[in-house]
This record gives C-alpha cells, structure tokens and sequence, in this order.
C-alpha cells in the first residue's frame, strides 16, 4: 500500500517577467485531461515556466508531480512518484512503477510535469500517451527545440491541446529582470542588449558580474563572461 504525505508545492518560485499570456495558455490547460507542451531553446525560461505551473496547479487543487526526464524510464518514474508524496515507491522495474504512476492519477485529481522531455524515449513516451488517453490526468511538459523531431514526437503521444513557445523577452520585461536580478542600473540595457534578452543569460550575466570575474581594468570584459556562459553550458 502505498502511502501518500502532503508536500508543500505552493511556495513561490523567483519571479517571471514578461510571460504574462504564456502563464494564462497554462492556467486554461490545467484542468482534468488538459495537456500543454512548454517548448523553446535553451536558456528561456521553461523550467521556471514549468514550475509556476505545476504552483499553480497546487494551488487549483490538484495533487502534482514533477520530474526531469532521463535515458531511464524506470528512474523517470521514480522520481514522478516520489515528487508526488509517495514514501514507499516500489523498487520495481519500469512496468511496475508505471501501473503505479496510472492508479495514483485515477485516485486523484492530478496534473503530471516532465521537464526536459526532449530527452524522454518511447518507453516514457508511451507512459504520457496512456496517462492522457486512459486518466483524467493533467500532463504538462516541457522541451527544448533541438533535435527536429521531439516536439512532434512529444505531441503525438501527450495529444497536446496547449502548445506554449518561448522566445526572447521583452526589451521592458528584460530589463525588469535585469534590475530583479542585480545588474547595476548603468549597465542594465547592455546586459540586455547582449544576452539577447534570453532569461537565463541575464541572470547568469548578472550573477557573474556581482562577483567580479569578469572586471578588466574597470570594465566588464563581455566576450569573455558570454564565452563562459556558453563553455558551461548556461546557453
């Protein structure tokens, strides 16, 4: 028998700036048997995204899960389940823990995250596909654009009705996470102009410079702080 505890999902994650129509396709999909696909390149925000959401869901009432998806359906699962309150998830193969995963979602009135489902394989594919067709569960992932065919491949198995696209901020958003973010006022448009007004690059920008590694001479050394980012993976 497995044994459910309450989690605390409701408390709010940093503060997103300039996805205002982005949340409200989320919050009309976030219903019993909605389904959403969160899809951008790297750096934009679908985590963040993904995370309101799921707080958002929380705060509808619905019981969640949240994992990232990996090359292991059987650790994908795991982590679904334990992210959900469970604290006695079988230790069982894949099969197992997915007929789990589907009597937890027809016993509750549940939406299920995936992060990173552009890595997800058919095994996981197929658990999305049965969640959506045989549950009233809400399925909302995310994925990042990069090989061509994962956003199709994910929306022929969620059945997705929501498809939310993220691209670069707003020059008035970005510059509101810039400030949010730490960026001196002087060099608030410069940081957006050179991150493309990408989220993460922001951040990122702003979080290397408030610990000067990137002051040369007094200036902020900018093709090597990009470098850096793209080096560590950050973009």
């Amino acid at each position: 028998m497995t044994t459910v505890t309450t989690s605390d999902h409701l408390v709010a994650g940093p503060e997103i700036f300039g996805r205002e129509s982005e949340l409200a396709l989320l919050r009309t999909a976030t219903v019993p048997g909605g389904s959403a696909l969160i899809v951008g390149s790297k750096g934009m925000g679908k985590s963040a995204l993904l995370l309101e959401a799921r707080r958002m869901a929380a705060l509808a009432g619905f019981a969640t899960a949240l994992a990232g998806a990996t090359d292991r359906n059987d650790a994908t699962l795991t982590h679904l389940l334990e992210s959900s309150g469970i604290t006695d998830v079988p230790r069982a193969g894949t099969r197992s823990l997915e007929r789990v995963l589907l009597r937890w979602c027809e016993a509750h009135r549940c939406a299920v995250f995936v992060d990173d489902a552009d890595r997800a394989n058919a095994g996981l594919l197929h658990t999305l596909r049965r969640l959506a067709l045989e549950t009233m569960a809400c399925t909302i992932v995310a994925a990042r654009i990069g090989p061509a065919d994962a956003p199709d491949r994910i929306r022929r198995a969620i059945v997705s009705g929501t498809e939310v696209r993220l691209g670069p901020l707003a020059r008035a958003p970005a510059r509101s996470l810039a400030r949010a973010a730490g960026v001196p006022l002087d060099l608030v448009d410069e940081v957006v102009r050179r991150s493309g007004r990408v989220p993460v690059a922001i951040v990122e920008m702003a979080r290397r410079h408030r610990y000067m590694r990137y002051q040369i001479g007094g200036r902020v050394a900018w093709d090597l702080l990009l470098a850096d980012l793209r080096l560590s993976n950050r973009l």
